[in-house]
């Protein structure tokens, strides 16, 4: 082998391993620290293919310490995809699981978590709702070709507990079943099939339609009944089938 060669080749190897090795706190430093992330760095540690950043949110939604820790796919990078690692843990979540984006789709996969509910106050209490208990996500993938979805599996669910409702001067405490979502892809779009756990009964469902842009909710009457408002009344007819557009 020629001395040129070798010499190309030591070079390629060197530019490889340099870029293999790279300090992930070198490359925030450079790029990464004027962009306008909700949350206040303290600390990058690892390379730039597997790392961590720790810090604090500055989301109401959920402030407090986080870390983020990545492992990115180098040998994926060759097959024309960019996939990743990516756990997120903060004092009230854990969520880890791959996202991916390539010629082939884009989507996540294998996402797993849990979270408190008291989370999501912010956007309850524009309904005058809080709720206790927790969240969980449980395998759940899905997958993008395009504008539709083309596969979609896993569950959330909520573990149930004490709901409270205001209802004039003061609060009215309920006390609710656990509840879980189904993912499923149906002609394109993502459906979410929500029933109760104690009875295995529907509640009512949640859907994203990319290819019109759209995010519905559908609620059941049987909802009312589990929070003491029932009336006797056939509980699988809908009580609200709401479409908005998505806001990206």
């Amino acid at each position: 082998m020629k001395i040129r060669s070798l010499i190309l080749i030591g070079l390629l190897a060197g530019l490889f391993f340099a870029v293999a090795l790279l300090p992930a706190s070198l490359v925030w430093r450079v790029a990464g620290a004027g962009l306008p992330l909700p949350i206040m760095v303290e600390r990058v540690g690892g390379t730039l293919w597997e790392g961590f950043i720790s810090g604090r949110l500055n989301n109401p939604v959920a402030p407090g310490p986080i870390v983020i820790r990545w492992n990115l796919k180098a040998m994926r990078i060759l097959l024309g995809e960019a996939a990743l690692d990516l756990g997120l843990e903060g004092s009230q979540y854990r969520l880890q699981g791959s996202g991916y984006w390539g010629l082939w789709g884009k989507g996540i996969q294998d996402f797993n978590g849990d979270m408190k509910a008291a989370m999501l106050e912010q956007a309850l209490s524009e309904f005058g709702v809080s709720a206790q208990g927790s969240l969980k996500v449980e395998g759940v993938s899905v997958k993008l070709s395009g504008n539709r979805i083309s596969r979609a599996e896993g569950q959330v669910g909520w573990s149930g507990g004490e709901v409270s409702v205001r209802n004039g001067p003061s609060p009215q405490n309920l006390d609710f079943p656990g509840i879980k979502g189904l993912l499923e892809e149906v002609d394109g779009n993502l459906i979410i099939k929500v029933t109760e756990t104690r009875g295995n009964q529907p509640l009512g469902e949640l859907s994203l339609l990319p290819e019109q842009g759209l995010a519905g909710i559908k609620v059941l009457k049987r909802v009312m009944a589990l929070a003491g408002f029932g009336d006797g009344g056939d509980e699988d007819k809908v009580l609200v089938n709401l479409q908005q557009p998505l806001p990206f």
